[in-house]
């Protein structure tokens, strides 16, 4: 049986906690979360709204980010509810309760919002008003967020299965099962639909192709490989949502390296050692990416080079990074966004978004920046239109 490693993540992302210690014995060498300096802001953010939604993710580091469609913006919590609000105002549209365990999502697209559930299940509600359309059982418990493309629902499992699913009504079409290694961190990455392919991390460190009507295997690609004589030395979680940008697929591993690979046929572009378990983001020749120590690094998409590295908020468990206009967002464990300039990294401005922290990065629409802490406090703030353009 396939052995999660929360505790692990846990103390590696808060860096002085003493779980890991206490969960593998020996003394704890991890370095204690670096202390804030201050900083004055260079840039306007104003608080538009805030409201709570349910119990949020807790300490549990579920995917519940939210998702943005239009002028809505969607957000589940792990107590069952489903709400979508006016992304302008905070309004609330509709919400759901569904009376369910929340695991990940919501994931939108072609009229549907998803979501995953710890006992096995993905429920697809219609995006106008919340009704529920289907659900579906699958192996194991979901813990990425489902994606929708081409009337085809791809979702990834804990026990290492890829599902394709009818979007109409929840029919399983294909199944894809690659075995997992007996220790891994708890987490998986999201599916990847691209040009009739469904792209997917695994936690033996390989990146593998299907096809979306099929679930065929179309290429795979070894990117990292285990090394050390422990189960621990040993792990290698392709667990960093993978994003796609002109042809070429970048995607991190725990313990690994960031690989470039191309979108086709999965030929490797470039690597660089660097680990990580956050998603990624991209934007016109660099590429962001929260390492395991959380440090923030640019890195250049044509080859990896550093672009630079922000080591300032180390060890503070920051989130993926956002990317909003002339910066990138990053969010801690203490509930501070902060703003670091796309061109050299410095701190640009700071604002204390939830007192409970964040595990999920903050998602953007326009200048409008919505953050979602693990208490499920969902808050906007608006960035001054001349900083963010």
């Amino acid at each position: 049986m396939k052995k999660y490693i929360l505790v692990f993540l846990m103390s590696l992302s808060l860096g002085g906690c003493t779980w890991i210690t206490d969960y593998f014995g020996g003394d704890s060498n991890e370095e204690p979360p670096k202390p804030l300096a201050e900083i004055k802001n260079a840039i306007e953010i104003e608080q538009v709204w805030s409201v709570t939604t349910g119990k949020g993710s807790g300490e549990q580091l579920l995917r519940l980010t939210p998702a943005i469609d239009s002028d809505k913006v969607y957000v589940a919590s792990r107590d069952g509810n489903l709400i979508a609000y006016n992304v302008s105002n905070g309004e609330k549209i509709w919400e759901k309760e569904t009376g369910k365990k929340i695991s990940a999502g919501p994931g939108v697209g072609e009229g549907l919002v998803l979501v995953g559930t710890r006992n096995a299940e993905v429920i697809a509600f219609q995006i106008a008003d919340g009704k529920q359309l289907w659900s579906a059982k699958v192996s194991s418990e979901v813990l990425s967020v489902p994606v929708v493309s081409d009337d085809t629902v791809a979702v990834r499992t804990a026990d290492g299965r890829v599902l394709g699913l009818s979007a109409q009504q929840g029919k399983q079409l294909w199944s894809f099962y690659k075995r997992e290694p007996s220790l891994t961190l708890r987490g998986t990455s999201k599916p990847v639909i691209v040009n009739g392919m469904v792209i997917s991390g695994f936690d033996n460190g390989q990146m593998i192709a299907m096809g979306l009507k099929d679930g065929r295997q179309i290429w795979r690609r070894k990117l990292a490989i285990p090394r050390g004589r422990t189960e621990l030395e040993r792990i290698v979680d392709l667990d960093a949502d993978p994003v796609v940008d002109k042809g070429v697929i970048y995607v991190a591993a725990f313990q690994g390296k960031v690989s470039a690979i191309r979108q086709t046929d999965g030929q490797l572009f470039w690597q660089r050692d660097l680990s990580a378990y956050n998603s990624l983001s991209v934007n016109k020749k660099s590429l962001f990416v929260t390492d395991a120590t959380s440090q923030v690094w640019s890195l250049h998409t044509v080859n990896g080079a550093s672009l630079w590295r922000q080591d300032q908020l180390q060890y503070r468990s920051l989130t993926a990074p956002a990317v909003m206009g002339n910066y990138v967002v990053v969010g801690d464990f203490e509930g501070y966004l902060h703003w670091l300039s796309l061109e050299d990294g410095h701190l640009a401005a700071r604002m204390r978004g939830d007192s409970d922290g964040f595990s999920v990065a903050p998602v953007i629409s326009g200048n409008m920046l919505i953050s979602y802490g693990r208490d499920g406090g969902l808050t906007a703030f608006k960035v001054n239109d001349n900083t963010s353009k």
